[in-house]
């Protein structure tokens, strides 16, 4: 199982997928879409590799952190 984690000022929320399944697929697809849309950071973690930073989703990914965009002030 995979797993699409969002960060947020409500805490954090998690989306599981199986990389088998397309509507597991799609669900987690289409709210890391918005997301991305939205300004957010997407980082992924893969067979070792922590912190990569991606724009498209990758279903074969480990985890996908999704981070909200930050503002300075």
């Amino acid at each position: 199982m995979s797993e699409l984690r969002i960060l947020g000022k409500g805490g954090d929320m998690k989306i599981s997928w199986d990389s088998r399944n397309e509507t597991e697929i799609t669900a987690a697809k289409e709210t890391f879409e918005k997301r991305i849309k939205e300004g957010w950071s997407a980082f992924r973690e893969k067979a070792g590799i922590k912190g990569d930073k991606i724009k498209i989703f990758d279903q074969y990914a480990e985890r996908i952190v999704l981070v909200p965009p930050i503002s300075g002030g």
